[in-house]
This record gives C-alpha cells, sequence and structure tokens, in this order.
C-alpha cells in the first residue's frame, strides 16, 4: 500500500503531463491546418508541369528532389543494414543495437503511417482544389496522404539514431527536417501530413529504443518531445508567415512576452552564480519555460501562446515527477550549454523583430 501511495502521484503527474503534450500537439495540428491551402497555393504558382512537375526556384527544386531521395524506405533501411554489417565487422555491439532498434522504429512507423493512410483516406494535394476533404477507408492511389510515409519513416530512424548518439542528434533532427519539406515542396503532402507524420515517427523511435514493458514511459516522452518540436515549428512558420497582432491586444502580448523573457533571464543569472547548489535544477526549468513562453506571447497569437504554454506545462509536471537535480557537469559542457541557449534566444528575438512576414503566402 505504501509503495502505491507513493507512486500514485507520480502517475497522476505522468498522465497530466501528457495529456498537455496531446493538448500542444493538437492545437499546433490546428493551426498549421490554417496552412495547408495557402502553402499548396504557392508551391503550384512555381512549378510547371513539362513534361512533368518541376519547381522553378532552384533551391525548392534541390530540396524537393534530394529529400525524396534521403526519404525513401529502402535507403533508410539500408542505412541500418549497413550499420549492422559496419558493427558486425568492428565488433562494437552498441552500434548493433542501434542499427536493431532503427529497424524496429522503421517498421513501427510504416505499419502506423500506411494503415493510417487507407483509413483517413485524404487525398493528395493535387487532387483538392476547395479545401474540403472527407475520411473515408480507402485503398485508392491519391486518397492516401495523410500521414506522409517519407516524413514518417526519416523521422523514427532519426530519433534513434538522435538518442543514441546526442551529439549527432541536431544533424539527424535537421536531415529529417529536411525531408519533411521535402514532401510539402514536391507537392506530395500538406503540412499537416508531414506533422502528423513526424510525431508517429518520434513515438515509433522512442518506443523501439525503450524496454517493451516501458512502452508507456517512452510513450509519454515521445509526445512530449514530439510536442515541442512541432509547437515550435508552429510558432516559427507562425511568425515568418503572419503580421503582429495590431491595437491594445498585440501590446499586451508584447508586454506580456518581454516580462516573461526578462524573469527568465533573471532567474538564469541566480542559476548561473548557483550552479552546483541544491535546487538549482528548479531554476533552470523556470528560466527556460519562462523564457519559452514569453518568445510564444510575442508572437501575439493565441494559438502559438495555448500550443507552447501546453507544452511548458508538460515540461514542468515532467520535471516535479522527475524530483531530482541534474546531475554534475564539466564547465565547458556548461558554458556551452548556456551558449546555445541565449544564442538561440536571441536568434529567436530577431525573427520575431525582422522575419514577420516574410514568407509569401498569408
Amino acid at each position: 500500500m505504501s509503495a502505491l501511495s507513493r507512486s500514485s502521484p507520480n502517475t497522476i503527474l505522468s498522465i497530466a503531463a501528457a495529456g498537455c503534450s496531446c493538448a500542444a500537439l493538437a492545437v499546433s495540428f490546428l493551426g498549421l491546418a490554417q496552412f495547408d491551402l495557402p502553402i499548396t497555393k504557392y508551391v503550384r504558382s512555381v512549378t510547371i508541369h513539362l513534361p512533368w512537375d518541376q519547381l522553378t526556384i532552384p533551391w525548392m527544386a534541390f530540396t524537393s528532389d534530394t529529400g525524396d531521395w534521403i526519404g525513401q524506405g529502402w535507403r533508410l533501411a539500408a542505412l541500418s543494414l549497413l550499420l549492422l554489417l559496419g558493427a558486425w565487422a568492428l565488433e562494437k555491439p552498441t552500434i548493433k543495437i542501434v542499427a536493431i532498434q532503427s529497424l524496429i522504429a522503421h517498421g513501427i512507423a510504416a505499419a502506423l503511417a500506411n494503415g493510417l493512410k487507407h483509413l483517413v483516406g485524404r487525398p493528395r494535394p493535387k487532387f483538392v482544389h476547395s479545401g474540403d476533404w472527407q475520411m473515408t477507408l480507402t485503398l485508392a492511389s491519391g486518397l492516401d496522404s495523410f500521414p506522409s510515409g517519407h516524413s514518417t519513416a526519416t523521422f523514427a530512424v532519426a530519433t534513434v539514431l538522435a538518442k543514441r548518439f546526442p551529439l549527432l542528434g541536431p544533424l539527424c533532427i535537421a536531415i529529417a527536417l529536411f525531408v519533411a519539406l521535402s514532401r510539402v515542396l514536391r507537392g506530395s503532402h500538406f503540412p499537416t501530413d508531414v506533422l502528423g507524420g513526424a510525431v508517429i515517427g518520434i513515438l515509433s523511435g522512442f518506443i523501439a529504443t525503450a524496454p517493451v514493458r516501458q512502452w508507456r514511459t517512452s510513450m509519454q516522452d515521445g509526445l512530449r518531445h514530439a510536442a515541442m518540436g512541432m509547437s515550435a515549428l508552429f510558432a516559427l512558420l507562425w511568425v515568418l508567415s503572419r503580421r503582429m497582432e495590431d491595437g491594445m491586444v498585440g501590446i499586451l502580448f508584447l508586454t506580456l512576452g518581454a516580462a516573461a523573457v526578462a524573469g527568465g533571464l533573471w532567474i538564469r543569472r541566480t542559476y548561473w552564480v548557483r550552479r552546483g547548489g541544491i535546487g538549482v535544477s528548479r531554476l533552470s526549468d523556470i528560466s527556460a519555460l519562462l523564457m519559452a513562453y514569453g518568445l510564444a506571447a510575442m508572437t501575439t497569437s493565441p494559438l502559438v501562446i495555448s500550443s507552447v504554454g501546453f507544452v511548458c506545462m508538460a515540461s514542468w509536471l515532467h520535471a516535479l515527477g522527475r524530483n531530482e537535480d541534474h546531475g554534475e557537469e564539466s564547465l565547458s559542457r556548461f558554458v556551452m550549454r548556456e551558449s546555445v541557449l541565449i544564442g538561440g534566444l536571441a536568434l529567436a528575438i530577431l525573427i520575431l523583430i525582422d522575419g514577420r512576414g516574410v514568407l509569401p503566402f498569408q
């Protein structure tokens, strides 16, 4: 009974965190759905159809072709098999485990994606003109847009590699994002298709890298990380496509955001001074969440604020359930991590100031 009573609060926190992550994903999906038709129309406007579909903007054409090449399922499977062969030749059991886990993640992702494609039955962008579509069970070609198979498989393999090789993590995720972007530019999928594929791929990767008995924990971690990534991408796309809210509402959001960012930086300063002390991990968490929410408020978009707010709540609930301080880290690692955080904050503020509405669609 005592063990149950001790685990009960953590279970409640975990469930609440998972619920917040799902809410963040739902809001991000709702927000990105507003870009489905505008982006599709823009891609069509820069595409010629002689004798096949070809983008007229060089970097978009390169991204479309290269991403399609990288994200093909047999190439991703071949990468895993090459890792397996290399592990066998070099007698590296760690790499062998990574190779097997990437194959498992790829298999889970492919099964889920192909099942959903025919269950949802969403038409490809080239078959959609009015924006209306109906969910229908079908095996017909062209009615299999959601989710993007390339994005699902690539994110599944990239998640496994990022978890097992943290130093290569940013590169792996960047390649997966590149493949997802290529599917939209190619006219094969809507933004919400690649978002759905990315979420499924991330979940598949987290499940494949954890013991079977820990599937609930891996699902919760996967949902939280997927929510963080998708909320950030949604916020970036919103800022680059929309102008700031006018009037008192915009001023109120900007003031709230600036105050939250300033508060986060002040707490961060205290964290730097007290590094290594008891309870400093809480200061680190609070600081990062305040700055993230402040940046979201500065977008002046209620959807972005809601999405990021749910992510912040999920992260805070997860931190409470963890109930432990961060381990000791070297000074060089600490400086590198904090430099990345401050650099990211500065870049985000620069985008908020100079990057609003620069994309050629509304």
